[in-house]
This record gives structure tokens, sequence and C-alpha cells, in this order.
């Protein structure tokens, strides 16, 4: 039998928060390095400073990947394109449902906890799962944006949870 897998993914948005963090770290960086003029000792501090604004800059470049494989859907988080992590696994069988995000499906689950997956662009087709975690019996929303091979998909295995 033939399995059903498709991968989609999206770039995050960046934001300004980030954006911010980006310039007060770099702004850390070059005080503790301005600073060794007057205590030598922080030339360690600057250079540790340094050291992990290198380490720690490409996790401000994520990118979102959606694996769906035979009713299991993996959301992932690759940072600076090299990095990867696996964020969190369901299975669309336990989901309540998943349809657009402005679907009228989705109201009797506005008031849940929101997991956002999505890109955060305006004008991206956001869809949303109403599911419990797996190992718990929290229920939470789930937003993510799929492509339409990975809905058609999702649809083919559970028609009744799946509004395309």
């Amino acid at each position: 039998m033939e399995q059903a897998y498709c991968e989609w993914s999206v770039k995050r948005k960046k934001t300004v928060m980030t954006t911010i963090l980006k310039i007060i770290a770099i702004l850390v960086v070059v005080a503790l390095c301005l600073s060794t003029m007057l205590f030598t000792w922080f030339a360690v501090l600057g250079v540790a400073a340094a050291g992990l604004l290198i380490w720690y800059w490409p996790r401000f470049d994520v990118m979102l990947e959606y694996v769906y494989c035979d009713g299991q859907l993996d959301f992932d988080q690759i940072f600076g394109g090299e990095k990867r992590k696996t964020a969190l696994r369901i299975e669309i069988e336990d989901a309540d449902v998943i349809a657009a995000n402005d679907s009228s499906k989705l109201d009797g689950y506005r008031h849940l906890p929101v997991k956002d997956f999505s890109s955060g662009e305006e004008g991206a087709k956001v869809y949303a799962i109403a599911t419990k975690l797996p190992g718990s019996e929290q229920k939470m929303v789930i937003l993510f944006e799929p492509g339409e091979k990975m809905l058609d998909m999702m649809y083919a295995k559970c028609p009744r949870t799946v509004e395309k």
C-alpha cells in the first residue's frame, strides 16, 4: 500500500521584536568591546558576548516545515537553514476540526490556547486544527499554512474532520 506523504514549508515573518532584539544584542557586544579601554578584563566579556551572538544569530531566521505522513502531522522549526527541531507531532484522527481560521466551524474553539506555526504574513491562507495535545487531555488550537496537496491528503484520510 502506498503512503500518503507531503511536505510544506513557510518562512516566518520577521517581526519588530526580532529586529529590536538584534539591535540590542549588537549594541551590547559593541559596548562591551569598547569598554575594554576602561577595564581590560571586559575584553573577556566582549569576546564571550560576541561568540554568544554569533552562535545565537541563526535562531532569528526561522523556517516552519509541516510534514504529513499517513495521518501524522509534524510541525518542525528550522533555524538558520541548518538546525531542525520538531516542535509538535499530532495525529489528525484525534483532531476535532481542521478548517480555515476564519471558518464558523472553529467558533466553539476560540477560547482555547493557540500555538502559532504560521508565517505571520498578511493574506496568508491560515488553517486551524482544534485538537488535544499528545500525552495530555488539554485541547489547543494550532495555526498553520498547509499546501493544497497536504489538504487533499488530510481530507482523504479524515473527510469529516477536514474542511477544504
